[in-house]
């Protein structure tokens, strides 16, 4: 009987210390570019174990994968430079002590009534 191999989990993004911005691929169409100096908060729901939202410049970011502690804890520490969107590797099973993200969906928000353009009476 042949016994598992065991190995270090591998985290699919890439971090670096103090870096000035973060990049997003959704590995499709869209690689965006923001200054960390933009970030808002990041969220990750018990209820949503799977996704991660961040607010960061004028953009909601929802990146959805597997095992997104370590990912969390770069976004945390801003260390987060590069996170690619990967869904091919949630069909290995090899790869499920791994963190990675399966995809990357940008939201513009709202913008909520009376915040935005102000009117001024002139007359």
């Amino acid at each position: 009987m042949e016994r598992p191999a065991f190995r270090k989990p591998k985290e699919h993004f890439d971090t670096v210390a103090h870096p000035s911005h973060v990049t997003f691929d959704d590995g499709k169409n869209i690689r965006r570019n923001i200054p960390w100096l933009h970030y808002v908060e990041a969220r990750w729901d018990y209820a949503e174990p799977d996704t991660i939202r961040m607010e960061i410049g004028d953009w909601i970011v929802f990146l959805s994968g597997h095992n997104l502690g370590p990912l969390f804890a770069a976004i945390e520490s801003h260390t987060l430079v590069r996170v690619r969107a990967q869904p091919e590797l949630a069909q290995d099973r090899e790869r499920e002590v791994d963190t990675f993200v399966v995809e990357i969906r940008f939201v513009k928000p709202a913008v909520p009534p009376g915040k935005g353009q102000m009117e001024f009476d002139l007359g």
